[in-house]
C-alpha cells in the first residue's frame, strides 16, 4: 500500500527520516529520482539516511519506479515515495494510480537552494507557481488528495487553501 508521496527537493533528510516516517512507520521508503538513481554515490548516501525501523530503501528512476509501483510485489508493504519535484509527481502519479495522496513540501533548486521569486506561499516555506499548481489541480482534480505540509507537527494546508492562492 503507497501511503504517501511527499515532494521534497531533498528527497531523504532528517525531516522525511524522523518526522515523515516516524509518524507514517514505512517498512519500503522509494526515492524516486532519475539523477540520484544513475549516479552510485548518490544513491549510497540515500540509502545509508534510511531511518531506523524501515526495512528497505529503494533508489529508483521514474521507469523503474512506475513498472515496480504499478505491480503487486509492494501491496502488503506501507511504502513512502519522496521525489524532487512537483514535476516528478505528477508524472509518477498520473502512471500510478494507487498514489493517492501527495504532500507538496519544499522543492529546492541545486544551485540556488529554495527558490521563492515569481512564485505564491502555499505553507511555511513551500512555493510553488503558477504551472506547478496547475498539475496539482489536475492531480487534486482527479480524486487524489493533495496538501502541503513541512512537518507532520505543522499544521495540514487543505487544497482549498492552496488554491485560493491561485484564484
Amino acid at each position: 500500500m503507497i501511503q504517501l508521496m511527499r515532494v521534497d527537493g531533498r528527497l531523504i533528510h532528517g525531516m522525511v527520516a524522523v518526522t515523515w516516517c516516524g509518524v507514517y512507520k514505512p517498512t519500503v521508503l522509494v526515492v524516486v529520482n532519475d539523477e540520484a538513481a544513475n549516479n552510485d554515490l548518490h544513491k549510497t548516501t540515500l540509502k545509508l539516511a534510511k531511518p531506523a525501523g524501515v526495512s528497505k530503501c529503494l533508489v529508483w528512476d521514474m521507469q523503474k519506479a512506475i513498472e515496480k509501483l504499478n505491480g503487486s510485489k509492494y501491496d502488503k508493504e506501507k511504502v513512502f515515495i519522496s521525489v524532487a519535484t512537483v514535476e516528478d509527481a505528477y508524472k509518477l502519479a498520473n502512471a500510478c494510480p494507487k498514489i493517492q495522496h501527495i504532500n507538496i513540501g519544499p522543492e529546492v533548486d541545486g544551485t540556488n537552494g529554495r527558490v521563492t521569486t515569481g512564485k505564491q506561499e502555499i505553507s511555511d516555506g513551500v512555493y510553488i507557481n503558477e504551472e506547478k499548481y496547475k498539475l496539482l489541480k489536475e492531480l487534486h482534480d482527479g480524486g487524489r488528495e493533495v496538501f502541503a505540509q513541512v512537518t507532520t507537527a505543522m499544521p495540514k494546508v487543505e487544497w482549498e487553501d492552496i488554491a485560493k492562492k491561485f484564484e
